[in-house]
């Protein structure tokens, strides 16, 4: 409040009188108590002493006024001041109760909150276990057949039982098969070990046979001495000796020469490419004809002192000694001409036509005589044959495989474990597994595969895969998505981004998204 411009500012009495200043919060809460502006009190009159005394009497007048409406105004800001402290108390109270009630509210809340997503997630596992319950009871609704489903599940059936007894009776008729082959092979086995035992009785017969032909012959060899000593004392005592006595030495010397043309085998002559066997007869025959070395009179001897037993056996050894010589030569193939070359090479001409070529790496090639015929047989072991018709066969040694190549351009590789590729001139290959799985690769790129069981799988060039089911299913695979077709008709896709779309022959159409929820579902 402003003290009046009359009033003199150094009196003391003033100084005291004067009201503190209001405050501006309670001038703007109470407006009634902003001062009010006083006018401009007259200018006093001269100095007369009455009229002084009497502007003294009413200004001390004014100011007692003044004074007691100061003093009532003082009052009532007290008044009002109490009033506004017990209101901010009051305030001041409700702020804390109000905070205090926002905070069991939001403590509230989050617990609200909380049971309901506890309750969110009780019944969202509700919901799901009634889905799965549900859609339980809808694949087994589905799975009931009908009518028509039942009678052909009747026939199939029928058909499968009929195919059963089928097999049943052809795996009796093949086990019965395979025990009768079995025996047989049993029974050629046990005759093949017979004559196993049969031939090596007979080598050891030969043997024995050889070993009493070789002293036959050391014993001939002493007779032949003894006889000629005895001839070279003969000739020297002729004169002196009776003729009886030279007539008694002759069946001797007779005897001796026929044993060493039975027993000595017969040798071939110079460029003969055959040989001939001694005939011997049989013991007790008087006489045995021979066809001498080098020449083809026959030779008649009697030799009543040589045993039968010795003969015959002599006999049968010489034969086979024969025969085994026959087969050597056949086999070692007379040359007829052998040329050396230059390079190291050696070239062998057979009587046959047929030439043969060593190379210095060890390497040898075999030509028939007309030509047609070709057989390398390399150093590593790998063996190149041409045949007649054109077909070139090599075997890699290392790797066992045969790669065959037909005039038509058609190859054929056989690996070890029973693989087979076979490459076409237009460019399709064909391959066949040892499980039996085939496999055919297209010139564009096409793949086609067959399995045992009738699978079909057809890869395309630009990535989709084709499965042919012996079921009757179908898919088909792309970057994009993989569809199931049945044979009902029923079409099931999965898409890239994990949803499903499964289509019924009765236009009914069911989505399901990435996480298994049903999106949509129309029925027709």
């Amino acid at each position: 409040m402003k003290v009046p411009e009359s009033a003199p500012q150094g009196n003391p009495a003033f100084r005291e009188l004067e009201p503190p200043p209001t405050s501006q919060l309670v001038a703007k809460l109470f407006p009634s108590l902003k001062p009010k502006p006083q006018p401009a009190p007259p200018p006093p009159p001269g100095p007369t002493g009455t009229a002084g005394d009497q502007g003294a009497g009413r200004q001390s007048r004014l100011l007692r006024e003044r004074l007691a409406e100061l003093e009532i105004e003082i009052e009532r800001f007290r008044s009002e001041n109490a009033a506004l402290a017990s209101q901010r108390l009051e305030r001041e109270k409700a702020l804390e109760a109000l905070r205090k009630e926002r905070a069991e509210f939001e403590q509230m809340k989050e617990e609200e909150l909380a049971r309901l997503e506890e309750f969110k997630k009780e019944e969202t596992r509700k919901l799901q276990k009634e889905r799965k319950v549900f859609e339980k009871h809808a694949s087994a609704a589905r799975a009931i057949p009908d009518k028509r489903e039942r009678e052909e599940i009747q026939a199939l059936k029928q058909q499968l039982s009929s195919l059963q007894e089928e097999l049943r009776r052809r795996e009796a008729r093949w086990s019965n098969t395979h025990s009768r082959l079995r025996q047989q092979v049993e029974a050629l086995g046990a005759e093949n070990s017979d004559l196993r035992d049969e031939v090596r009785a007979l080598e050891r017969l030969r043997i024995s046979a050889w070993k009493r032909d070789e002293a036959e012959r050391e014993r001939e060899r002493e007779k032949e001495s003894c006889r000629r000593s005895s001839e070279s004392t003969a000739a020297r005592s002729k004169s002196t000796s009776p003729p009886g006595a030279l007539k008694a030495s002759q069946p001797f010397t007779a005897t001796a020469r026929e044993t060493r043309q039975v027993t000595s085998p017969p040798k071939s002559t110079q460029g003969s490419s055959s040989r001939t066997s001694p005939q011997i007869p049989s013991p007790g025959s008087g006489a045995q004809k021979q066809v001498g070395p080098g020449q083809g009179q026959p030779i008649t001897a009697q030799n009543p002192n040589t045993p039968p037993t010795l003969l015959s056996r002599a006999g049968v050894s010489q034969t086979e000694y024969c025969e085994e010589e026959e087969e050597e030569e056949e086999e070692e193939q007379p040359t007829q001409k052998e040329i050396t070359h230059p390079d190291g090479k050696i070239e062998t001409i057979l009587c046959c036509g047929t030439r043969l070529i060593v190379f210095p790496n060890g390497t040898r090639k075999e030509v028939s005589a007309d030509g047609r015929t070709v057989k390398v047989n390399f150093f590593n072991g790998d063996v190149k044959q041409v045949m007649e018709d054109q077909r070139v066969i090599y075997y890699y040694a290392n790797t066992q495989t045969t790669h065959t190549t037909y005039p038509d351009g058609m190859e054929v590789l056989q690996f070890p474990n029973n693989q087979i590729e076979k490459h076409f001139p237009d460019g399709r290959k064909e391959i066949t597994f040892p499980d039996q799985t085939v496999k055919n690769l297209g010139p564009n790129g096409d793949e086609e595969s067959v399995l045992p069981d009738g699978t079909i799988i057809q890869v395309k060039p630009d990535g989709t895969k084709v499965i042919q089911f012996n079921s009757g299913q179908r898919e088909v695979h792309t970057d994009k998505f993989k569809r199931r077709e049945y044979p009902d008709g029923t079409m099931k896709t999965v898409y890239a981004d994990g949803r499903q779309e499964t289509r019924y022959p009765n236009g009914r159409l069911r989505i399901k998204d990435k996480d298994g929820r049903v999106v949509s579902d129309s029925r027709t």
